[in-house]
C-alpha cells in the first residue's frame, strides 16, 4: 500500500513543465485535447501503482503510466509506443479524477491491457495504415499513420515453409496468386522469362510507365492529403530483367523512363516524392547500362545525354557507371562528339536565352570533363575563353586560369568579365569580386582585400559583411580607421573614401553597380553591431531610435528586440524586462495557440531575470494580471499554468 501511496504522490506533484519536458509540447496540447474530450475510458491502477486505461483515437489503444527511479515512464500499443498523447491524456484523467475524489479502481489481473501491453516488446515491427491523421505529432510535417504488429522472423517463415510438402507450397503459392494481383502478375513474369518471353514483359513495363506519367504526385501539409506514383512494379521488373541478362530492354527502358519522368515531375506538385520513386528505377539503368551491348563511347554518351536532359537529379544513380574507369581513348572519342554538337548549336538568342545559356554551360563541362580524362589539356583554356564571351561563364574560365596558375590571364579575364556581367548577371561579377580578393589574400596583400570587404560592406551592409570586413583590415592593420569611417557612414551615409583619413587603398575594379537607395541612420545593423561589440549603451540608443520612427513590424524586428533585451539584461535590466513583456504581449494579442507558445519564450526570460533580480513578487503579480486578462482564452491560461510551475492537480 504504501508503494501505491507514494506513487499517488508522485503523480500529484506533476507540473505542466514536468509533462512539457517529458512529452514535448505539440504532444501535452494533443494529449490535454484527448483528455477533455472524454478519450480515456477504464482507468485502472495496477498493484504496483502504475495507470492503465483505454484511450480512443482512430483505434481503441491500451496505454500504461508508471514511475521508475522517480521519472515518468509509458508504454502504449499505438505507434508512438512511449510518451505518447495517449499516456498525457491518461495522467491528466487521472489527476482530474483526484481532484474530483474519483476513486480509481483496481486492473483485474486478466485484463486484456495488461496482456496486450506485455506483448508490444522492443522486436515489433512497423505495418503502414491509414488512421485519419491520428500520428501527424510523430513529425513536424509528415503525417506518419502506422500501427505496430508481431511479425514471424525470416527464420520462422523459413522453417514452416521447408514444413510443407511440394503440393502444399504450390496450393499456397496458387492461393497467394489468386487473392493478391502483385503476386500474380510476378509469377506471371518470371514464367515468361523462363519461357524467354521478354517482349511481353517490356510492353507491360512501357505501358505502366506512360499510365504513372498521366497522374501527377501531389502534396496538401495543411491536411496531411496527397499522392505519390508507386514505380515499385516497374523497379522490381527492371531488376528481374537485368538478373536473367536483358541489359540492353532496360537500357532502352530506361529512355522512356527519363524522358516520361522529367515530364512528370515538372507537372507534379509535390516535395521530391515523384522524382525519388522515378530515381530508384533508373538506379537498375545505369547497372544495366555497361552490361548492355553498347560500346564504350555510346555507354557513355548515353549516361552523358541522360545527365543533360535530367532537371530534377533524377540520374542520382549515374554514380554507379561513372566510378567505373573509362580508356582515355574513349573519353577522346566523346570529347569529339560533345564538341560537334557544341558547334551545332543554335546562337544565343530570344527569351529562352537563359535556359539555353544553362545548356550549352552543362554541355561545356562535359567536354572539359571528357578532355580531362583523355588528357587534351591544352584545349580546355581555349574552349573556356570562347564560351565565357558567349554564355558569360568567366567564372569557370577564371577558375581554370588560376588552377593553371596563369594568374595575370585570370586577372585580365576578372576585369573583362565584371564589366560585362555587372548589369545583366550581377551575381556573376559578385563571383568575379570574390575571386580577385581571394587572389589578394593569397598573395598576402590585406590592404587591397580590405578594400574588397570595405566596398562590399558599404553596398551590402550587414553584420556578417562588417565582421568580415574585420578580419581582413585587422591584418592589414587598418581596423581603427574603417571602423571608425564605416559607422559614420551607417550613421550619416556619408562615403568613407570621401574622408582623407580613409586608410585603404582602391580596388582598381571600374565598376557600375547600382547605389541603393538606404535610410540613414542605418539603425538595424548599427544595432547588430553594437551587440557583437557589447555596447549596451549604443544598443539602447539605436533601438530608442528605431522605435521613434513609424514603421510596419514584422518578425525580425522581434528577433532584433529579444536580442537587444539579451544584450542589455546585465546593465538595464527594466529595459530588458520592457521589452520581453512588450513581445509577450503582442504575441498573446494575436490570440492564436503558436503565438502563445512564442509569448510562454519570451514570459519565461522574464521570470528568470526577476527570479535573478531577487524580485520574485513582481513575477507574481505580473503573473496575476496576465491571468486576470485572458482568463477567457483556454490555451493561454494552460501555458500561463506551465510558466508559473504550478502542480496540474492544482490548475484550473
Amino acid at each position: 500500500m504504501s508503494r501505491e501511496i507514494s506513487k499517488a504522490n508522485l503523480f500529484k506533484e506533476l507540473t505542466w513543465d514536468d509533462l512539457q519536458e517529458w512529452a514535448g509540447s505539440r504532444i501535452l496540447s494533443r494529449g490535454q485535447t484527448y483528455q477533455r474530450s472524454h478519450r480515456v475510458k477504464d482507468l485502472a491502477q495496477t498493484q504496483k501503482g502504475s495507470l492503465v486505461a483505454w484511450v480512443y483515437g482512430g483505434q481503441k489503444y491500451a496505454t500504461e503510466v508508471d514511475f521508475e527511479d522517480g521519472e515518468l515512464i509509458s508504454v502504449c500499443a499505438c505507434p508512438y509506443g512511449n510518451n505518447c498523447k495517449h499516456a498525457v491524456a491518461v495522467v491528466l484523467e487521472y489527476l482530474d479524477h483526484l481532484k474530483k475524489n474519483i476513486e480509481v479502481p483496481q486492473v483485474a489481473k486478466q485484463d486484456q491491457r495488461l496482456s496486450l501491453l506485455e506483448n508490444y516488446s522492443d522486436e515489433v515491427a512497423w505495418e503502414e495504415e491509414e488512421e485519419d491523421g491520428e500520428y501527424e505529432e510523430m513529425g513536424d510535417t509528415e503525417n506518419l499513420s502506422s500501427k505496430r504488429v508481431v511479425k514471424p522472423t525470416q527464420t520462422e517463415l523459413k522453417g514452416f515453409l521447408e514444413e510443407q510438402s511440394r503440393e502444399q507450397l504450390i496450393a499456397l503459392i496458387e492461393d497467394m496468386a489468386e487473392r493478391h494481383s502483385v503476386v500474380r502478375e510476378d509469377l506471371r513474369d518470371r514464367q515468361n522469362l523462363s519461357k524467354g518471353s521478354v517482349k511481353r514483359i517490356v510492353a507491360d513495363v512501357r505501358k505502366e510507365i506512360r499510365e504513372l506519367s498521366s497522374k501527377p504526385g501531389w502534396r496538401n501539409h495543411w491536411n496531411h492529403e496527397g499522392y505519390t506514383p508507386d514505380y515499385s512494379r516497374v523497379k522490381g521488373r527492371l531488376k528481374s530483367l537485368l538478373a536473367k541478362g536483358h541489359a540492353d530492354e532496360v537500357v532502352a527502358l530506361g529512355k522512356e523512363l527519363l524522358d516520361e519522368g522529367i515530364r512528370l515531375v515538372e507537372m507534379s506538385d509535390d516535395e521530391g516524392e515523384t522524382g525519388i520513386e522515378i530515381s530508384s528505377c533508373l538506379d537498375i539503368v545505369f547497372q544495366a547500362l555497361p552490361r548492355s551491348s553498347l560500346s564504350p563511347v555510346e555507354q557513355v554518351l548515353w549516361a552523358v545525354n541522360a545527365e543533360l536532359d535530367d532537371k530534377y537529379e533524377l540520374c542520382y544513380g549515374a554514380e554507379s557507371f561513372w566510378k567505373k574507369k573509362q580508356k582515355a581513348s574513349d573519353w577522346s572519342a566523346v570529347a569529339e562528339k560533345l564538341i560537334e554538337r557544341l558547334k551545332n548549336l543554335q546562337p544565343l538568342k530570344g527569351v529562352d536565352n537563359f535556359s539555353r545559356s544553362y545548356h550549352r554551360d552543362s554541355l561545356t563541362n562535359w567536354i572539359i570533363r571528357a578532355l580531362e580524362n583523355s588528357g587534351r589539356h591544352e584545349e580546355i583554356i581555349p574552349l573556356c575563353e570562347q564560351e565565357a564571351v558567349i554564355t558569360g561563364s568567366y567564372t569557370r574560365l577564371v577558375d581554370v586560369l588560376r588552377k593553371a596558375k596563369r594568374l595575370e590571364e585570370a586577372e585580365q579575364w576578372i576585369h573583362k568579365g565584371i564589366q560585362a556581367t555587372q548589369k545583366q548577371w550581377p551575381g556573376i561579377a559578385g563571383q568575379l569580386r570574390d575571386a580577385l580578393r581571394e587572389m589578394r589574400e593569397k598573395e598576402g596583400n590585406w590592404d587591397q582585400a580590405a578594400s574588397f570587404r570595405a566596398e562590399e560592406f558599404l553596398y551590402r551592409p550587414s553584420l556578417e559583411s562588417y565582421k568580415e570586413m574585420r578580419k581582413s583590415s585587422e591584418r592589414a592593420k587598418a581596423w581603427p580607421a574603417v571602423r571608425r569611417a564605416a559607422l559614420l557612414y551607417l550613421e550619416t551615409g556619408k562615403p568613407p573614401q570621401a574622408d582623407s583619413s580613409w586608410p585603404l587603398s582602391e580596388t582598381g575594379l571600374k565598376e557600375d553597380r547600382e547605389t541603393r537607395k538606404s535610410e540613414f541612420p542605418m539603425t538595424a545593423v548599427l544595432i547588430d553591431i553594437a551587440i557583437e561589440e557589447k555596447r549596451p549603451e549604443d544598443v539602447l540608443r539605436w533601438y530608442d531610435h528605431q522605435k521613434s520612427k513609424k514603421g510596419v513590424y514584422s518578425w525580425h524586428d522581434g528577433y532584433q528586440e529579444d536580442n537587444v533585451a539579451e544584450a542589455v539584461a546585465g546593465c538595464y535590466p527594466d529595459r530588458a524586462l520592457t521589452i520581453w513583456k512588450s513581445l509577450a504581449e503582442r504575441q498573446i494579442a494575436l490570440t492564436k495557440p503558436k503565438a502563445y507558445e512564442e509569448a510562454a519564450r519570451y514570459l519565461r526570460k522574464v521570470h528568470s531575470l526577476l527570479k535573478k533580480l531577487k524580485r520574485e513578487e513582481e513575477w507574481k503579480g505580473y503573473l496575476l494580471k496576465l491571468q486576470q486578462t485572458h482568463i477567457r482564452k483556454t490555451k493561454m491560461m494552460e501555458i500561463l499554468n506551465r510558466i508559473e510551475g504550478r502542480r496540474i492537480i492544482d490548475g484550473r
